[in-house]
């Protein structure tokens, strides 16, 4: 049987296909359940809310955060509306998404803002020197805006809210959402396939368990099962780790205030620091183990080696 580069020998190369459909399960259910940037049905915006503007105009406000802006800069969609209310927010959803994709106009900080029924996207540019940096939305004559963000507001909020009035009253929404409020519902599509990955996941270690019940022609030996069975689990921790959980922490790191370098050198510091830590408490474990008299396992082995698998007591 030829065997591919890399695949040691007596590995079972059945092995293979079934931890790599593991690893997607894990990523697809990892990144289902993650709150931010899963975007529904191809949605642009991180954020949406509807708002009554009774006056003549409101302040949009973006504050650092830590002494920075959680982003330089952030699309914001405007759609003037007669009726402010959720229903009419869901149904400018789409328009929202797809403004946002469009043309996006850079506007600097003191820049006044004005919607459109039709909608109209801006680029807001947050000024470094400044710790606050204001727009004013002209809303003479407006009863009610539909606002989406690419950004939650509320990532730039230090001691202000994001939008207030010309009295300097701070104004809510009155309904608000984001792709990920609406993708990750209870019984939509997301939500069940969720469900049914992170079970198989769950079932994964059940089944891998039976292998030890099975002849060892089936198998492929202990050792080699054993041996492949740890290399492909670590190696899905470690692609799980880089790719879902390792951007996922460094944006985290970034909505507490940092800059992206920053952020980037602290994930990679903090990743590191752990793969010490779980080292040196295998170390620790392994050292009280030894001191506490108990004999290698390794002693066994010859004994244990001329019993096939599935002929193993459970406490041996």
């Amino acid at each position: 049987e030829e065997r591919p580069q890399g695949v040691p020998p007596g590995c079972p190369l059945d092995m293979f296909p079934r931890f790599a459909l593991l690893a997607l399960a894990m990523c697809r259910t990892a990144s289902a359940h993650r709150p931010s940037g899963v975007h529904h049905s191809g949605a642009a915006y991180e954020w949406i809310g509807v708002f009554a503007t009774n006056a003549l105009s409101h302040t949009w406000s973006a504050q650092k955060v830590g002494g920075a802006y959680a982003d330089p800069a952030m699309k914001l969609v405007l759609i003037e509306t007669a009726l402010p209310t959720e229903a009419s927010m869901e149904k400018l959803q789409d328009l929202a998404s797809d403004l946002m994709k469009g043309e996006c106009p850079n506007r600097l900080a003191g820049y006044a803002l004005r919607g459109t029924t039709a909608g109209v996207c801006y680029t807001l540019q947050f000024d470094a020197g400044l710790d606050d940096s204001l727009f004013t939305i002209d809303t003479t004559g407006v009863a009610g805006l539909v606002i989406a963000g690419e950004h939650g507001p509320t990532e730039f909020e230090r001691d202000r809210h994001y939008l207030y009035d010309s009295s300097g009253t701070d104004i809510e929404p009155i309904a608000e959402g984001g792709d990920a409020d609406h993708d990750i519902s209870f019984g939509s599509h997301s939500f069940n396939m969720a469900l049914l990955l992170s079970l198989f996941a769950g079932l994964a270690t059940a089944v891998g368990g039976l292998v030890v019940y099975l002849p060892e022609s089936l198998h492929g030996g202990r050792e080699a099962t054993l041996a492949c069975a740890l290399a492909a689990s670590g190696g899905v921790m470690l692609y799980i780790s880089f790719v879902d959980i390792f951007a996922e922490a460094q944006e985290a790191i970034e909505d507490a205030g940092y800059e992206r370098g920053e952020a980037h050198s602290l994930t990679a510091l903090s990743f590191f620091l752990g793969v010490a830590l779980c080292v040196a408490l295998d170390k620790l474990v392994h050292h009280l183990y030894h001191r506490a008299g108990a004999v290698e396992l390794t002693e066994h082995l010859p004994s244990l080696q001329e019993r096939p698998m599935h002929q193993l007591q459970p406490d041996e």
